[in-house]
């Protein structure tokens, strides 16, 4: 386990848990799922134990609401962004998870909304969810600051708010997330090992407004900012392998001396850019899609590289979160993970690589002492 730490607002935790399903989640409209209990009892229940899955950071704060009512629970997950494959693996964990044999007994229903990257979208559909009787409403917030008037009136309604992924900043909540400031700092600190102290790193982005961005981005010039010799090169790369080789390829196009790759998410498609591009493979920090763990292996030799994950299943650890605060049970207001590091000496097939499933397959899917796993058979996507 990694030294907890005080966190401030750039800096939020990240959870990854996943769950193996074999109740059935049938479609009711309107994004609305009725979760179908038949054969619950049928399945062992992976162990949970909340002392070692509720992981605080330090300065987090016990957090418990009196108990709303008897299970089950009217549950509801509200997404923004939607464009990357991310973002559906997560929705894809969600819907399994609800449907495990210790989770689906406590979920009477079950809602999935995405907003996409209109801020005044995801307000409504979480106004929604608050009219439509949400007891517990999930947050993959968009901005940091635009719904935390929203969020506020869910908790004077009583309604419980678990935020994950991308923080929101609002009080008498329950944060959910890895360190992405630590994220973004080792892997710049990976490439002032590998790649030296001057030179031109590309520095590709994520999705710009959302906390995990500008987290990383910050954890990032922590360190560069001490290297008057590194020159960044920024782009956009939205976390998604296409849109990210377009752009690293546009900047190979215009630099052709660049010592290392920085890259928030897409890392696979930044390096087939640079294969396409024909240019040597340098030193490369990147997110943990099968595509680039599966390149870290392939070109062990020619690129250095490290894979720190934001595993999509932070959203079941967010739903037992959110279950346990509406039954009673406290929680602490931040909670976090260890980041899952991977350079290419750690890597194993089958357990943080997976040769032989697809390439934007996201590789952090266990975490055991939260008592759920996936395997890729189970949210595989379509």
């Amino acid at each position: 386990m990694r030294e907890s730490r005080s966190i401030n607002r750039r800096e939020a935790m990240k959870i990854s848990v996943l769950g193996a399903g074999a109740l059935t989640v049938t479609a009711a409209g309107g994004g609305r799922f009725l979760v179908d209990k038949v054969g619950a009892q049928e399945l062992d229940s992976q162990e949970f134990d909340r002392a070692a899955c509720y992981n605080a950071f330090e300065g987090a704060e016990p957090v418990s609401y009196e108990r709303l009512a008897d299970p089950p629970y009217k549950l509801a997950l509200s997404n923004s962004y939607i464009g990357n494959v991310w973002r559906t693996q997560m929705i894809n964990m969600a819907n399994v998870f609800v449907t495990r044999p210790d989770v689906a007994p406590l979920i009477a229903d079950w809602q999935v909304a995405s907003s996409g990257e209109d801020v005044a979208a995801q307000i409504s559909q979480t106004e929604n969810m608050i009219s439509a009787g949400a007891q517990a409403i999930i947050i993959n917030a968009i901005s940091p600051t635009a719904l935390t008037p929203t969020v506020e009136r869910a908790r004077q309604e009583g309604i419980v708010v678990v935020a994950f992924d991308a923080i929101v900043e609002a009080s008498d909540i329950v944060q959910v997330n890895e360190d992405q400031f630590e994220m973004g700092k080792i892997w710049a600190e990976f490439l002032i090992e590998k790649a030296g102290e001057s030179g031109k790193i590309l520095m590709i982005n994520g999705v710009a407004g959302t906390s995990v961005d500008s987290d990383r981005q910050a954890g990032a010039r922590s360190v560069f900012d001490n290297y008057p010799d590194i020159e960044l090169v920024e782009v956009v790369g939205q976390w998604d392998p296409g849109t990210a080789q377009t752009v690293t390829a546009n900047a190979l196009a215009a630099h052709d001396d660049f010592t290392g790759v920085w890259c928030q998410g897409g890392t696979d498609g930044a390096v087939r850019a640079f294969l396409a591009a024909e240019r040597p493979l340098v030193p490369f920090a990147g997110e943990a899609e099968n595509g680039f763990r599966k390149q870290m292996l392939e070109f062990a030799d020619e690129m250095p590289a490290i894979s720190i994950g934001q595993s999509p299943g932070l959203v079941a650890v967010s739903i037992r979160v959110a279950l346990d605060l509406l039954q009673g049970f406290e929680t602490p207001s931040l909670i976090a993970v260890p980041l899952p590091i991977a350079r290419t000496e750690d890597l194993e097939p089958g357990v943080n690589v997976f040769p032989d499933a697809p390439d934007n397959f996201f590789t952090p899917i266990n975490i055991d002492a939260c008592g759920v796993n996936f395997t890729f058979e189970e949210i595989a996507p379509e």
